[in-house]
């Protein structure tokens, strides 16, 4: 029997309805190699970063609202190679290459760009509970760490890293999703006392991108080479929960939803799936 669906365009959305996991539920257009999504309950609004053509100044944030009405992709404009965001209170954070952006969410205004020395490629940041910003560095297989003082550490630099990407601070542990080599990144943990590096994963996996909390110790991770979505615990226990496309970058679950949001970088378009 052949899949039944129904394909509706709106607001520049397509929402299809087919079989769950593979298939997502809304595709949303108007990105340029979109790598990172966030969303802020503070503000109400997603907020997505593109890397565009990676011409110097052509990089952009959109800003989309929790129903699709207001879409503004443009909303800050004049980056360079955007990739990872945090929210941490009215302040939006950016990585840009070399370079930690620091926005105001309420006004929209660059506030500072603060230049991180020896970075190479600037991706994802995570919160601690001090208020700490972590952000790992994938050309350069490091971790750098800003204070609440605004004072920036290059925390961790080690191959064992191996080309970091993904980032998730739990209190015991940073928890590391690894680009790899050859696609064969695994996913990490790293001892935020002893600074020890372990495996969770069994064996590699892919070019590992986003890494997203799920329940119970699990955790939602992005196979950016193959467009695979997996569910790991930490004994490294794995399971492939969908299959987008490749390209599916630093990726967003909704726990109040049961929504995964990926930002697929080549298809210029941000794909949303329900998840059982």
């Amino acid at each position: 029997m052949k899949p039944f669906f129904i394909l509706l365009f709106f607001c520049g959305m397509t929402v299809l309805a087919q079989e769950p996991n593979n298939t997502p539920e809304v595709k949303l257009t108007g990105f340029s190699h979109p790598e990172s999504v966030i969303y802020d309950e503070g503000s109400e609004y997603f907020y997505v970063s593109n890397m565009a053509d990676r011409t110097e100044g052509d990089g952009f944030i959109s800003r989309i609202s929790r129903k699709w009405k207001e879409q503004e992709h443009k909303w800050i404009t004049g980056l360079n190679d955007p990739k990872g965001l945090l929210v941490k209170g009215d302040l939006l954070y950016v990585t840009d290459v070399t370079v930690l952006i620091e926005i105001d969410l309420m006004s929209g205004e660059v506030l500072r760009r603060i230049p991180v020395e020896g970075a190479k490629s600037l991706n994802d940041p995570a919160l601690d509970e001090n208020g700490d910003i972590y952000f790992s560095d994938l050309a350069g297989s490091s971790i750098y760490k800003m204070n609440e003082a605004g004072e920036i550490e290059q925390w961790l630099s080690s191959p064992d890293l191996e080309r970091p990407n993904g980032l998730f601070v739990t209190p015991d542990f940073i928890l590391v999703s690894a680009w790899g080599d050859d696609q064969n990144g695994n996913i990490l943990k790293v001892d935020r006392s002893t600074k020890q590096i372990s495996r969770i994963s069994k064996e590699g996996i892919g070019n590992m991108d986003g890494i997203q909390p799920k329940a119970n110790g699990e955790y939602f991770v992005s196979d950016w080479a193959t467009g695979k979505i997996y569910a790991i615990d930490m004994d490294g226990n794995l399971e492939e929960v969908l299959t987008s496309e490749k390209s599916s970058g630093d990726i967003l679950f909704l726990k109040e939803e049961n929504k995964l949001y990926l930002p697929m970088n080549h298809q210029n378009e941000l794909w949303i799936y329900n998840v059982d």
